[in-house]
């Protein structure tokens, strides 16, 4: 049969791919799908049979499954091709409503099921842009048609998770190049339990690891661990997959010290998989480490030789407690707290020239609580709950304004940073929608990435758009733009007397105010499928409706700070322990999600709890995971734990923050930087608090080395991946080949001391690298020193060698 059409004329593709489906179908010679005979079901892959489909057990699941319903297919807002599907599978009316009433109910054909554009697309009978997505004689094939042919009935609720249970449990241990079938069981509310292995999406989260089929089937690679993550219907669960070491004939695992819980639970695991920890650091290598990590620089040479001749048993602990008294060292978290709290410079209030010095004071706040070890919890709270006020009257908080205003006129040093909270951080921009509020709360202190939630339910997670939006509602009596009635008043009354004493160049200025709103919340966000208002909630916690005069921040903190949050404590803890030992238990730090289980889970809770116990002391955490000998161990590998990155079985070589990066570069050369009029003078890299410099050079440097311009709520700005511009930099910047040209750098310094060479090359490399240079080293300096006539090119060509080292560059 042939099928003309005529120039200009016009058939929909749909149209034309369904006739000509219809018309293959009917061809002689076409293999069609297979039919079961009778009653004897859809024969599933793990050998059992299913005699009745269920719509939204089995079919919604398919549709997770063959992808049909993903965000880059019919799960999109607009849908493809006139088809849209719930994203996710999560709304299972809308999506029956599509496939039965839509286009007159032609994607099914109860008559004929294997007409049905449903399945003539899904298996590239008819033109799909989606490709083929099963074969026709596959059992999701069968599955869909027979669903088709018992009726295409939905009974409502009827796939209502109440759990998933997974065998096995917490991990699955793999021999080497060996398999396992992982087994999901779904108990629903109706309490039938049934086994919806083959409905489940499985994502491995390290192929390098371990490899998983479409239907649950784990198969080991390479020694190590890493996460499965296991998909139902929007209900997610997770274990690890380990892949122990193999173990030689006889082998027995030797008993190992631990210093404290942590090492306890390190090397638990770490025997599960036969991995050998590496030996202990050297004093060297643990002095430079523990140096940068804690204060953002180099450890001196005359720190170094005395460390090393230190011989009392304590020394280390010693050291840890001195670097974490050390004013470097508030100033390090400080930084790390900037960008946790998103201190945004160009965000921040107007004049625009003082929103460097904003920016300070926001970042001196933060440094003076962290060098008084006021309690992680209050910190927290301070920030939370913060208003412009802070319990003063009207007049009281105008005259502190005044005050700091008039210093930030003449420096950087205020008196901001006594304040009580940090009003900053619901300053840094006006009419801030109440869902961002929410955003950035939940992630810089729950560790919860909830920007997927504000369009549809997280797909990786728990949290649906009621989720989202309820928790937006918790700050919708927060005002940031304007000033409080009382305030008004006041500068109205304020401005009156000056008038009258002739004071007109002198008048109080309206300023910008945290405040509640005396007003009953307007805007509240409502339930996507009902439209009704949704009431204020936390995440996975409590309703707390607004109550006239009443901040529901305080509540939602109260619930925060509660021991039994499974976020708060857990978050923190984390984000600390991936600063020390270069990756998170849980990586990436801010995404605390059902898909993302921690490497080490028992040591995560334990962590938590000391920290709890320990009435959130920052300090306390900070020394046992420093004093741990897992932050103690060399970074070099040994053949057990060659390719191991997340069970902490030696220490990561890792890239440094962009502001240590600058500041060890100039503890190198000896020198110290001007980074602009708009930061304090004489300070270093780490110390600032702005979120950029209008020093072109600095910028670039901050840039390619990963510093974030805070702009959004994500970890995920700092980039710490080493990168082509990064070592381009180091050799060619002018900036460094001034200041190692310099006079009365490191180089002139050890000159004048009138050093022999070899003396001037073991400071060169105990300024650098924290250690002497070997023979080998010692001997290209010799070469190069005979050729170059002047005895301080012959140094800075050396100096500028070591900055252009991996060894110098990387943390180990």
């Amino acid at each position: 049969m042939m099928i003309r059409l005529r120039l200009g004329y016009s058939v929909s593709n749909l149209l034309l791919g369904t006739l000509l489906g219809l018309l293959l179908l009917g061809t002689p010679g076409l293999v069609r799908a297979a039919v079961p005979a009778g009653n004897a079901g859809v024969l599933l892959p793990d050998g059992t049979r299913l005699q009745t489909v269920d719509f939204e057990r089995h079919i919604m699941g398919l549709f997770g499954k063959t992808g049909c319903n993903l965000g880059s297919c019919h799960g999109s807002f607009q849908g493809k091709n006139g088809f849209r599907l719930s994203l996710f599978g999560y709304e299972p009316e809308k999506d029956f409503l599509a496939l039965t009433r839509e286009q007159y109910g032609r994607r099914l054909d109860g008559q004929s099921p294997d007409h049905s554009l449903l399945l003539l697309k899904a298996t590239g009978r008819v033109l799909h842009e989606g490709g083929m997505r099963f074969g026709a004689n596959s059992w999701q094939y069968q599955v869909f048609r027979t669903w088709i042919e018992q009726g295409a009935k939905w009974n409502r609720g009827s796939g209502e998770v109440v759990s998933l249970k997974i065998t096995p449990a917490e991990f699955a241990m793999l021999p080497p190049e060996k398999s396992l079938q992982i087994k999901v069981q779904a108990t629903f509310a109706d309490g039938v339990t049934e086994d919806v292995t083959s409905f489940c999406d499985f994502r491995i989260s390290d192929d390098a690891i371990a490899t998983a089929t479409p239907q649950g089937t784990i198969t080991a690679v390479r020694p190590g661990d890493t996460g499965l993550a296991i998909i139902y219907r929007g209900q997610v669960q997770a274990i690890r997959v380990l892949v122990p070491m193999p173990a030689k004939p006889g082998f027995v695992y030797p008993k190992l010290a631990a210093t404290n819980f942590i090492d306890r639970e390190v090397f638990a695991k770490l025997r599960k998989l036969n991995m050998l920890p590496s030996d202990l650091s050297t004093d060297e290598e643990f002095l430079r480490r523990v140096t940068i990590d804690t204060i953002g620089t180099l450890p001196t040479p005359e720190e170094l030789r005395a460390f090393v001749a230190d011989k009392r048993s304590d020394k280390r602990d010693r050291k840890i407690a001195e670097l974490l008294q050390h004013p470097l060292h508030a100033a390090l978290w400080a930084t790390k707290f900037s960008d946790i709290t998103g201190n945004n410079t160009d965000l921040l209030p107007n004049p625009a020239n003082l929103r460097f010095k904003r920016s300070q004071m926001w970042h001196d706040w933060l440094r003076k609580r962290i060098a008084d070890n006021v309690p992680y919890d209050q910190i927290v709270e301070q920030i939370v709950t913060a208003t412009s006020r802070d319990g003063l009257s009207p007049d009281e908080w105008i005259k502190q304004v005044d005050t700091i205003d008039s210093q930030m006129t003449k420096d950087f040093d205020t008196d901001y940073s006594k304040r009580k909270s940090l009003d900053l951080f619901w300053l840094r921009a006006a009419n801030v929608p109440i869902e961002q509020w929410g955003e950035k709360v939940a992630v810089a202190f729950l560790g919860v990435r909830l920007e997927c939630a504000q369009c549809h339910k997280h797909p990786t997670d728990r949290w649906t758009q009621a989720d989202y939006r309820s928790f937006a509602n918790l700050f919708a009596t927060v005002a940031t733009t304007g000033t409080s009635p009382e305030t008004k008043q006041l500068i109205a009354k304020l401005n009156e007397e000056r008038k009258a004493k002739a004071e007109r160049n002198n008048q109080v200025n309206l300023v910008r105010e945290v405040f509640l709103s005396p007003t009953a919340p307007r805007n509240l966000f409502t339930h996507p499928d009902t439209n009704a208002v949704l009431a204020p909630k936390a995440l996975g916690g409590p309703e707390i409706p607004h109550v006239k005069g009443e901040d529901t921040r305080v509540k939602l903190f109260q619930w925060m700070r509660a021991p039994k949050n499974p976020l708060f404590a857990r978050s923190f803890v984390n984000r600390v322990w991936a600063h020390y030992m270069g990756i998170g238990l849980i990586d990436p730090v801010d995404d605390f999600s059902l898909a993302n289980p921690p490497s080490n889970a028992r040591l995560l809770d334990a962590l938590a709890q000391s920290f709890i116990e320990s009435g959130y002391n920052i300090r306390k955490l900070e020394q046992q995971i420093l004093q741990s000998r897992t932050y103690q161990l060399t970074a070099t590998p040994n053949d057990t734990n060659r390719f191991d990155r997340n069970n902490y079985s030696h220490a990561m070589i890792r890239p440094m923050m962009a502001e240590v990066v600058v500041d060890v570069i100039n503890a190198a050369i000896g020198v110290e930087d001007t980074f602009g009029a708009e930061v304090p003078k004489g300070k270093h890299m780490i110390e600032i608090g702005a979120s950029r410099v209008n020093n072109p050079n600095l910028t670039y440097a901050l840039r390619i080395f990963g510093r974030p311009p805070r702009t959004a709520a994500c970890d995920c700005e700092r980039a710490m991946d080493p990168a082509l511009p990064q070592t381009l930099y180091r050799m060619t910047d002018q900036s460094i080949l001034t200041k190692l040209a310099a006079r009365n750098n490191r180089i002139d310094q050890l000159i004048a001391k009138k050093l022999s060479d070899a003396e001037i090359l073991d400071e060169l490399f105990l300024a650098a690298l924290s250690r002497k240079p070997t023979a080998a080293e010692r001997e290209a300096f010799a070469d190069h020193r005979e050729r170059e006539a002047d005895r301080r090119t012959a140094f800075v060509d050396t100096l500028w060698a070591l900055l252009n080292t991996r060894e110098f560059i990387l943390n180990h």
